[in-house]
């Protein structure tokens, strides 16, 4: 009889020691990025306090903040706010609150020229009214039920059949640099579902734009981390990569590259697409083969930002106007570094300190020359901006400083834009966004609809999942909702370790069988 009280003792102690005492969070956010940040602002908000932040990178805002200048402390933001979009507007709001102005978007003006340096502007933005017309019939026109074809399928359609160099450039200036994939890769489906958010009736395009803030992005991760967090908030940790997630019906276990161990009630994964795509985490136990499909059947887009830095101004005769961008289109009948560029506006150069004025241009480069850029040496992407340039403002120009953004080969990132490829299917994007047991998922990739913008995308997706947890955590559904069928009611696991009612109910289970055993004895 003394020997079994003892045990009963024991295992009581035992019991309360690795269970409700134990210091563990509530949530782990995995990822400080866009969307790892609007998760832990929503909880907070919902009286959820209890969260632990990991980011591998030495500071907040992930892939948001990856594409800057460094040397003048500049990114460029060209963040877009549809208006048509469901409230609450994540981004609409964040501007608000954070007192950054936006405006409709100004029509660009474009300055085209090719290879011989021959101006075909005129030429390009006629095409351009033309291109504009085709899609915004090809949008209004195309039936959600209708099978799922690519993108150049469905402007074939409406006969745009690109063949000429200039044809060719405006083609990758419309899809490719703005869609970070080839109009061949793309899913109609879903390019309708994102442009019907930003056509109004009238076919004309229907968006709001932030340019240029001088620290750019970091701004806006500024003000979205006060909004909950305070200066050296112990809920955060820096330079803590994850490469390992345990997971089970009760809670997650999470390791990191220095062998720490965190646990917590449920984890929340904003990690890139490109990361579970690369399999750089380990998850335990291994997503079921619909799941890692899914992860493998979207695509990380490539994108490479490049900054040129004239030490002069080199394109003084052209008129230029912070209400109207002038876009640059290089006019190539070879391969091509890029055929977009853009001038960064005069707020950068009024604010960034130096002796005499100088020039600052971005180019936006996509697909597989984005990865040759990223890769290959630093003389010969010069070489390249120097020569394009020259076509554009004469041979006589001086040799750029570039930078080149490294998005796509950085092992946080591997790739900069998720997109919807043709033939996967909305069951698939379900997949994709499907919780693991208490592991839920938020970032670009899990809010596909209605928005062209990835900052857009990530905040709305970070709303989404943390009212998720939050009602898995009240004993509601844990299911995320879904877009082919409506989801099953499922109810939300009672966590042995970490709910009250859970170790109250196994105390009572402990005593009662040990009880039972001392009778039987």
């Amino acid at each position: 009889m003394t020997i079994v009280l003892l045990q009963l003792l024991v295992l009581l102690v035992v019991f309360s020691c690795t269970s409700g005492d134990s210091p563990r969070p509530k949530v782990l956010i995995l990822g400080g990025g866009l969307a790892g940040l609007r998760v832990g602002q929503v909880l907070q908000q919902n009286g959820v306090r209890d969260f632990l932040i990991l980011e591998a990178d030495n500071k907040l805002g992930g892939r948001f903040l990856s594409f800057c200048l460094p040397e003048v402390s500049a990114c460029v933001s060209d963040i877009h706010v549809e208006p048509s979009l469901p409230s609450p507007h994540p981004i609409g709001e964040l501007f608000d609150k954070c007192k950054i102005a936006y405006a409709p978007e100004a029509v660009s003006t474009i300055k085209a020229v090719d290879d011989a340096g021959n101006d075909v502007s005129a030429e390009i933005n006629l095409l351009s009214q033309r291109l504009d017309s085709i899609y915004y019939n090809l949008v209004q026109a195309w039936r959600p039920e209708e099978d799922d074809m690519n993108l150049r399928g469905a402007y074939s359609l409406y006969g745009w059949h690109p063949r000429t160099p200039v044809e060719l450039a405006l083609d990758k200036y419309y899809t490719d640099a703005f869609l970070a994939a080839k109009p061949s890769e793309l899913s109609m489906r879903m390019y309708q579902n994102v442009m019907n958010a930003v056509f109004s009736l009238d076919g004309s395009i229907h968006l709001y734009v932030v340019r240029n803030s001088f620290n750019g992005n970091q701004d806006l991760v500024d003000c979205l981390t006060k909004s909950f967090l305070n200066q050296s908030d112990e809920r955060v940790k820096l330079n803590t990569r994850v490469t390992q997630i345990q997971y089970s019906e009760s809670g997650v276990v999470v390791t990191t590259s220095d062998g720490k161990k965190y646990e917590a009630d449920f984890a929340v994964v904003t990690f890139s697409l490109g990361v579970l795509q690369q399999e750089t985490v380990k998850f335990i136990p291994s997503p079921n083969y619909a799941k890692r499909k899914a992860i493998n059947k979207f695509r990380m887009g490539y994108y490479t930002f490049v900054y040129s830095r004239f030490p002069y101004k080199i394109d003084g005769s052209i008129a230029r106007s912070n209400q109207e961008p002038l876009h640059y289109i290089s006019v190539s009948s070879h391969r091509q570094v890029s055929r977009l560029i853009y001038e960064v506006f005069e707020t950068i150069e009024e604010k960034v300190n130096h002796s005499q004025p100088y020039n600052l241009f971005l180019s936006w480069i996509a697909g597989d020359d984005a990865l040759r850029v990223e890769t290959q040496e630093i003389n010969k992407t010069t070489a390249e901006f120097k020569d394009m340039f020259g076509r554009f403002f004469g041979k006589s120009i001086p040799e750029p400083k570039v930078f080149v953004s490294q998005g796509n080969t950085n092992p946080l990132y591997y790739g900069a834009i998720p997109s919807f490829p043709s033939g996967a299917t909305y069951e698939d994007y379900d997949k994709l966004r499907e919780s693991l047991g208490r592991v839920f998922f938020a970032g670009d990739a899990y809010y596909m609809t209605a928005s062209l913008n990835g900052a857009t995308r990530a905040l709305y997706s970070g709303n989404e999942t943390a009212m998720a947890v939050i009602e898995c955590m009240n004993g509601g559904s844990c299911a995320m909702s879904k877009f082919a069928v409506t989801p099953p009611e499922q109810q939300c696991p009672t966590s042995g370790t970490g709910s009250g009612r859970g170790v109250v109910a196994n105390v009572v289970a402990i005593v009662f069988f040990l009880a039972m055993s001392i009778l039987v004895y």
